[in-house]
């Protein structure tokens, strides 16, 4: 685990779920123990009857900036987050999957992933984490921060966790732009599907379960990718998606 921060330039991204290889271990909880302390959701108390967990998947073709979907509903201050997402990565080379800029910081918010690593931004600080993944595979990442007190992050790629961090804390300001599928001048090149917001830390149980079922996830979300949540740019495309049985 590398823990470098540098000033960034970019935007925000959320919590997500990236890939996972077989190289990575389970990550120490040590030095993190608000983390270990969450109690254990029951996730089978979530049914799908409830709440219909939303199901999309759009296609960020041949990278070019002006591809990207741009959330409607107002992001509102985050003192604590989570965010996931299954992603495919057609070109191991810089892709932006989320920036989030606010009065305050042009990147309050963001991540941008390669084959190697991943860049994840918090109020305008960059930590950069080791990655490594294949192109054209589907990860299911997960991304999860304390960010108004201790600024303790936590990655989870298909389902395990497999790197903690010191991100920049602070606040997230709300009222800010939200876009998916860019930051700045990373556009990504790849496939996105179910990417969603939670206002609050998920717990093991509940991250891993959205791995092992696509169909699964935890009612509770703040913001997703639905159509009527998003205004589509450039040559992004909306893919089918099978529709999960209540």
């Amino acid at each position: 685990m590398l823990k470098i921060t540098q000033e960034g330039q970019g935007a925000i991204l959320l919590m997500i779920c990236l890939g996972y290889s077989s190289a990575y271990e389970v990550a120490d909880l040590t030095n993190y123990p608000e983390f270990e302390d969450r109690p254990s959701t029951n996730f089978t108390s979530y049914s799908l009857s409830e709440q219909e967990c939303p199901q999309t998947t759009y296609n960020f073709p041949a990278d070019h900036s002006s591809n990207y979907l741009r959330l409607q509903p107002p992001v509102p201050d985050l003192n604590e987050f989570t965010i996931c997402g299954w992603y495919t990565l057609y070109d191991g080379s810089y892709n932006g999957l989320f920036s989030y800029s606010n009065n305050d910081y042009t990147n309050a918010f963001g991540v941008v992933i390669q084959r190697s690593r991943m860049y994840v931004y918090m109020n305008d600080v960059m930590s950069i984490e080791y990655l490594d993944i294949l192109e054209n595979t589907d990860y299911h990442i997960c991304f999860t921060t304390f960010a108004s007190s201790t600024g303790h992050s936590y990655l989870f790629v298909d389902g395990q966790l497999t790197d903690v961090f010191q991100a920049n804390p602070g606040v997230i300001k709300g009222g800010g732009i939200a876009l998916i599928g860019v930051l700045q001048q990373y556009p990504s090149e790849g496939k996105l599907s179910n990417f969603m917001l939670w206002n609050r830390i998920l717990t093991f149980d509940e991250i891993s379960n959205m791995y092992i079922n696509p169909c699964f996830c935890v009612p509770d979300y703040l913001l997703t990718a639905e159509t009527k949540n998003i205004d589509m740019f450039g040559a992004v495309s909306a893919l089918a998606t099978q529709k999960c049985s209540t």
